[in-house]
């Protein structure tokens, strides 16, 4: 396969070229492979934090925000790299979390416990189903990662994570409001406010 310019790259992925990506994919995956192999990850890791960070760039291609300050395969490393730094921070607070939860006191009111937990569920579903972007900053977001480092480990600028949070937020309480299962919570336990209000 021949080598192509970075200019020749971004034009092939602005204009959906499959060479562009069949030549990331050969000649980049494997550095990200490696890296990821040497942290705790797989090559099954490898390939989702590739495949986020492809994402990434194209969509600040198409929205004509992409500014390189280096070469495109410094620019995608390092868009891999903190995205892998923030899947290994929630996987360890997950299991923080876990590790709590299995040594706190059992004797929580039951009712309360079964409510929380249906609650946090309609969470979970309404925001698996908004896209990957805006899962990502809001998570950042909820680890109390401020904005600007927001902005620098995904590549946009602070104007851009600030109101894209604002949105990312509204929608996340509109999917739950609208959601049947929470109308029938809020009929049966006068809830007022939307779980989100916890992570603001």
């Amino acid at each position: 396969m021949k080598k192509y310019t970075d200019q020749e790259i971004i034009q092939g992925l602005k204009s959906g070229e499959s060479f562009a990506v069949k030549y990331l994919v050969r000649d980049f995956l494997p550095v990200i492979r490696y890296y990821i192999s040497k942290n705790n990850g797989n090559t099954e890791d490898a390939k989702d934090i590739f495949q986020d960070a492809l994402y990434i760039i194209i969509e600040k291609i198409y929205a004509n925000d992409l500014v390189l300050h280096g070469t495109l395969s410094t620019y995608l490393f390092a868009i891999c790299k903190n995205l892998w730094l923030m899947a290994l921070d929630k996987q360890k607070a997950a299991k923080n979390y876990e590790l709590r939860r299995s040594s706190g006191h059992q004797d929580h009111d039951f009712t309360e416990t079964t409510d929380r937990a249906f609650y946090e569920n309609i969470f979970r579903q309404c925001f698996d189903e908004m896209d990957q972007v805006s899962q990502k900053i809001l998570k950042m977001y909820w680890m109390e990662i401020s904005p600007s480092d927001i902005a620098t480990k995904l590549g946009y600028t602070y104007g851009y994570v600030r109101k894209k949070k604002s949105e990312c937020m509204k929608e996340l309480k509109t999917r739950i409001t609208n959601h049947k299962d929470y109308k029938e919570l809020e009929r049966n336990l006068n809830i007022k406010q939307p779980v989100t209000k916890l992570y603001e």
